[in-house]
């Protein structure tokens, strides 16, 4: 299935693990590792042990890179890999006691990569303190520190960086690496081409998004129609802030209301259309507990 917005930011490191490690030595000159290659996700196993210990949600995090060899600088490394679309003060203290957890487990480096859309986001993880005792200083992989891809030639080297760059500064407003990564898409092999397009695209305002769609062919452009008929991509895209607005919201006021979601609830949660989820939020405060709220009425 083709992924949504933010699933498709997170594919590209899934895809790429090495892409988080150009990115940061991009930025400080800092070697993650010389053998990207033999980065593997471990989020879902290590998941489960976070969810002992300290109780977390699921999709605490998106991705955990991880190498382990004693003959590794450090004896390794942990690449925690975060893609947020919003500002989330809920989830930034619960990747803290992720963070904490990483180092007791495994006692490995440990680094962070945040890929953010928003300026706003940006200035609100740069200045990242919880209390006076604890600063986290997380890469920020936004327009600002993401290079512009503007060659196709230079794209195809690096396939992901092209769509990261086309997402990001797409999104706001730069149309000329949007239409080179969706030449890089184009490409790609089939099921690639159809993920990188739609990421892409989902990360475009609407009226960009038409400009981009009135100057393709009128082949390419039945085709990229016959994908959202297929797969609602680009409208789950415009309608994920929303949702996941309201997803924040209903965190809080679980929190609030001393309510805690079991992984079975909290998968409903993320499953459920904005609308359903404005209708919880106005009854939590009137239910004893979590099962009685998502209950069919």
């Amino acid at each position: 299935m083709i992924s949504t917005l933010h699933e498709g930011l997170v594919s590209l490191f899934l895809l790429d693990p090495s892409l988080v490690v150009r990115l940061v030595r991009g930025i400080d000159g800092r070697v993650l590792t010389t053998t990207p290659n033999r980065l593997v996700d471990r989020h879902t196993a290590f998941y489960r042990d976070a969810q002992r210990v300290l109780r977390v949600l699921p999709r605490t995090m998106d991705l955990l890179l991880m190498l382990e060899d004693p003959a590794h600088p450090g004896g390794g490394t942990m690449i925690i890999v975060e893609v947020q679309l919003d500002n989330d003060p809920i989830k930034r203290r619960r990747i803290a006691a992720y963070l904490g957890l990483l180092v007791d487990r495994h006692d490995l480096p440990v680094h962070l990569g945040i890929v953010s859309l928003k300026d706003r986001v940006s200035r609100n993880l740069a200045t990242w303190e919880i209390g006076s005792a604890l600063k986290i200083q997380p890469y920020l992989f936004d327009r600002r520190s993401v290079p512009r891809v503007e060659s196709v030639a230079r794209g195809l080297l690096h396939p992901t960086d092209a769509i990261l760059s086309g997402a990001l500064h797409g999104h706001h407003g730069d149309l000329e690496v949007a239409v080179t990564a969706l030449e890089v898409a184009r490409q790609q092999p089939a099921q690639l081409r159809q993920r990188y397009t739609a990421t892409v695209l989902a990360a475009l305002s609407e009226a960009n998004r038409q400009n981009i769609l009135g100057a393709m062919p009128v082949e390419e452009r039945m085709q990229v129609s016959q994908l959202e008929r297929e797969c609602g991509t680009f409208l789950a895209g415009r309608r994920e802030g929303e949702r996941q607005g309201m997803q924040r919201l209903l965190a809080a006021l679980f929190a609030k209301n001393g309510l805690v979601p079991d992984a079975g609830q909290w998968a409903q949660i993320e499953a459920a259309p904005a609308e359903q989820l404005e209708v919880w939020a106005g009854r939590v405060g009137s239910v004893p507990s979590v099962a009685e709220l998502l209950a069919p009425s």
